[in-house]
This record gives structure tokens, C-alpha cells and sequence, in this order.
């Protein structure tokens, strides 16, 4: 198995596709940072807040016109009017929800109030605080949640990278090179499964290194700093995570043996994408059958919404899953402990059945 691990780490070391997609990650990393600091800027906050002010005007004067004419109008000028009116009315209400916010006390919430008001009367230090809120994480763990996780790219690359990688073995027939018994294959399918754990690591280190860098380079900063048990909690959980979604796309090309099924579940399961809408359908049907809701928390889709959302404290959420009421931690540990292990077990035991 260890001769294996070497040939298959040799391979993507001096093959093209580990660095192109890691010169990819990088450059996605870099670019979703360049647009958060782009959105949060002072000036792009200005120039949001000048828009609503002209749209707001707009309607006024179109519902005022339609108002002072006296006479329905039609055609074409009935239909600007009630459109006219009906962004009045969202104005009014987005305003609401605005001042609403404000009351607990947040930057952001007060200038949208504000322009709601009387958008002429900010000033050019009201933005730069907001704009310094938006820049401001509460951990270096919430920032990697929310940049790196929540979005599912991570989970995306290492699956695609995974399940090109076990093809190339039945294009390339290197896997008819190996010893072709029972016990041969449970070598290399235990040693494709421990690439898969190495190729997640790196990846996770790759993506999270590019963050923090380039979040430090435009200026973001943190309210606080994670412990070290929060932060390996966080990072574990991920990496579990994330291997098994290596996992599975591995798996369907053992068995597919064809890079295509890989890539089509790499981008529709990996992504996150069936995982959102098994759990939507799931939270629909739960109002006929209320158990089937308590199966959307253990979806790994959702445990990779926890991750992100409670990336800073997953030791310390409150109980909160269905079914066996245990910690965010617990449930995602559970979830993922689980996936590794089905995809595993069909590995093992299922797959080294059959030639390679």
C-alpha cells in the first residue's frame, strides 16, 4: 500500500492537474476576497446609497403624476404607474425593516435606515464606519466559514480532483498492471482512500491559507481570536466533511468506471446542489410526515451550512439536531463519520470484489 501512495503522489506531483486546480482554488480564493472588499468599500456603499435615493425620487414623481391626473390611465402609462407604485411600497417597507435593524444597534442597519430617510444628510464618515463593520469578522474561523466553506467550492474541487484522478487508472489501464486478487485490491482501493484524506488536507490548507492572506492584505480585521480547540474542531470537521465527499465521487467512478459519472457527481451531489434540494423536499413533506424534517439536518449538504455559519463556536451550539438532539460538532461528526464510512465499506468490501 505505502508503494502505491508513493506512485500515486509521484503521478500528481509531476502531472498538470493538481497544480492547475490549485492555481485555480487560488485565483477563485483571490477573486471572491477582491469582491468583498470591492462590495464593503466606502465608495461602493456611497454610490448604492445615491441609486436608492434616485430610485425612491423616481417613484414618487411617477406615482404623484399618475396621481394628479385624475383619470385611469391606460395601456402602456397604467402599467409605469402601478410598477411605480409597487417599488414606492417595497421602498417603504425595505425602510421598516431597516429602522427595525437599527434598533439592535448595527452600523450597517442604521445607514440603510437612514437612507430610507434622508439619504443627502450622510457623510463620508457614516460609510467608512459601516464600511469598517463590513470588514470585521468575529473570528478567523467565521471568515473561513463564510469564505471557504459555506459555498461549497471546497467540497467541489477535491471531488472533481478525486474522481479524475481514480479514472485515469482505467483509461490509462495502470490498474491492470496491479495484482489482480482479492487482497491487491483491498490495497489499492485502502490506499486511493488515504490519498483522498491527503488530497482533502491539502486543499483545505491551500484554500485556507489564500484567505487569510488576502482577507490581511484588504484591510479585513477580527473582533476576537478562536481557541485552539475551536479552530482543530473547526478544521477536523471540515476535513472529515470534505473527504467524504472525496469519498463518494470516488466511488462512483469504482463502479461506473468512467470519469463523466465522476464529474456529474462531483457537480450536482458535491457541489451541494441535490443535497439543497433533497432537504427542501424533505422540509415540504415534513408538514404530512413531521419526522421526515429531522433528516435534513444529517444531510451532509446542511452539515456543510453548519460548518460555515457556526464555524467560531461549533463546541459551544447548543443542542439543536433532530432525532438525537446532540451539538452542531456532534452532528456533523456523526454525518461525516458515517458517509466516510458507507463509501468505505463499499470500498472494501463491495468493489474489491470485482477485477480491476
Amino acid at each position: 500500500m505505502f508503494n502505491l501512495l508513493k506512485s500515486d503522489m509521484y503521478r500528481l506531483v509531476h502531472g498538470k492537474m493538481l497544480w492547475v486546480v490549485t492555481a485555480i482554488v487560488v485565483a477563485a480564493s483571490v477573486l471572491v476576497v477582491a469582491m468583498m472588499h470591492a462590495v464593503s468599500s466606502p465608495e461602493f456603499l456611497s454610490m448604492t446609497a445615491s441609486a436608492v435615493d434616485m430610485t425612491v425620487t423616481a417613484c414618487d414623481d411617477e406615482g404623484a403624476r399618475g396621481a394628479a391626473s385624475g383619470d385611469e390611465a391606460e395601456g402602456p402609462a397604467a402599467a409605469s404607474v402601478a410598477a411605480a407604485a409597487e417599488a414606492v411600497e417595497d421602498v417603504a417597507e425595505n425602510a421598516a425593516e431597516a429602522e427595525e435593524g437599527a434598533a439592535s444597534g448595527s452600523a450597517s442597519a442604521e445607514l440603510w435606515a437612514s437612507v430610507a430617510e434622508d439619504p443627502q444628510a450622510l457623510s463620508e464618515a457614516d460609510f467608512e464606519d459601516v464600511s469598517r463593520e463590513m470588514r470585521t469578522f468575529a473570528t478567523p474561523a467565521d471568515m473561513l466559514g463564510d469564505s471557504v466553506v459555506s459555498g461549497g467550492m471546497l467540497t467541489l474541487i477535491v471531488a472533481l480532483v478525486a474522481a479524475l484522478f481514480c479514472a485515469q487508472d482505467f483509461t490509462t489501464r495502470f490498474a491492470r498492471n496491479l495484482v489482480m486478487d482479492r487482497r491487491g485490491r483491498v490495497r489499492y482501493y485502502g490506499e486511493k482512500i488515504v490519498l483522498l484524506g491527503v488530497l482533502a488536507a491539502f486543499f483545505l490548507a491551500v484554500v485556507s491559507l489564500t484567505s487569510v492572506a488576502s482577507f490581511a492584505v484588504a484591510g479585513f480585521t477580527y473582533e476576537a481570536a478562536n481557541s485552539l480547540t475551536d479552530l482543530l474542531a473547526f478544521f477536523g470537521l471540515t476535513w472529515l466533511v470534505v473527504f467524504a465527499y472525496g469519498c463518494s465521487a470516488a466511488v462512483i467512478v469504482w463502479i461506473s468506471r468512467s470519469a463523466g459519472a465522476g464529474v456529474a457527481w462531483a457537480i450536482v451531489v458535491c457541489s451541494g446542489f441535490l443535497g439543497a434540494a433533497v432537504g427542501q423536499v424533505l422540509l415540504s413533506l415534513a408538514v404530512v410526515v413531521p419526522w421526515l424534517g429531522a433528516l435534513e439536518p444529517w444531510l451532509l449538504s446542511s452539515c456543510v451550512q453548519d460548518l460555515g455559519a457556526f464555524a467560531g463556536a461549533l463546541l459551544g451550539t447548543p443542542a439543536a439536531a433532530p432525532l438525537t438532539m446532540v451539538p452542531v460538532a456532534v452532528q456533523v461528526l456523526i454525518a461525516g463519520v458515517v458517509a466516510a464510512g458507507l463509501c468505505g465499506a463499499l470500498a472494501l468490501g463491495v468493489l474489491r470484489k470485482r477485477d480491476l
